[in-house]
């Protein structure tokens, strides 16, 4: 069994994570794909904007339009600060004969020694590296680049952009545009900097 995590705090998800997910799919095709939206990060000092119920709906808007992928709300349900490393724990634990892949991006891997337990987790998984910043990667194992063009868009454009009163029409899909204006996500100053 293949199975591929996709890990953020989907604040919103966009269309570069769409992208990112959708390449990723195509490529590996595995038995599961999931989309956990992170609780408390540690490596982040703020955490996210919109709520869990609202990161979470638009995760399900964003599955609707792929057609694939899962919600996964392991994390969020965490107590205390959120790691990866317990969360492939715990998907060796309930999956104990898949292998597990991580889909991060390059400024990611440039933090991992940052990481809890990345030595173990290393061990645990593979690493799908996705050229975030970067034009080429050569990396070894358990590193796997993977190329797709690059788009320059992050929730922290967007948040700020909504703040500014401007549009974000073609940075999310219809269906998620319409849910943060229904609800009104980010249109505070303060939504800007956490990304």
């Amino acid at each position: 069994m293949k199975i591929i995590v996709y890990g953020g705090s989907f604040d919103p998800i966009h269309i570069g994570h769409l992208t990112v997910a959708n390449e990723v799919y195509e490529q590996e095709r595995p038995d599961l794909f999931l989309f956990i939206p992170t609780g408390h990060s540690p490596l982040k000092q703020t955490g996210a904007r919109a709520s869990d119920e609202a990161r979470v709906e638009m995760l399900k808007l964003a599955i609707h339009y792929l057609g694939f992928g899962s919600v996964y709300t392991v994390e969020m349900e965490r107590e205390g600060k959120s790691y990866t490393y317990h969360t492939m724990r715990y998907l060796q634990d309930k999956y104990p004969h898949a292998e597990l892949s991580i889909v991060i991006g390059t400024d990611q891997y440039m933090s991992l020694n940052q990481w809890f337990e990345v030595e173990k987790l290393k061990s645990m998984v593979r690493f799908i590296v996705v050229n975030r910043d970067v034009e080429m990667l050569d990396l070894p194992s358990p590193f796997q680049p993977f190329q797709i063009p690059r788009m320059d868009i992050s929730s922290t454009m967007i948040r700020e952009r909504i703040a500014n009163h401007k549009t974000i029409r073609c940075f999310v899909i219809d269906t998620i545009e319409r849910f943060i204006r229904k609800e009104h996500l980010y249109e505070t100053k303060e939504s800007e900097k956490a990304r």
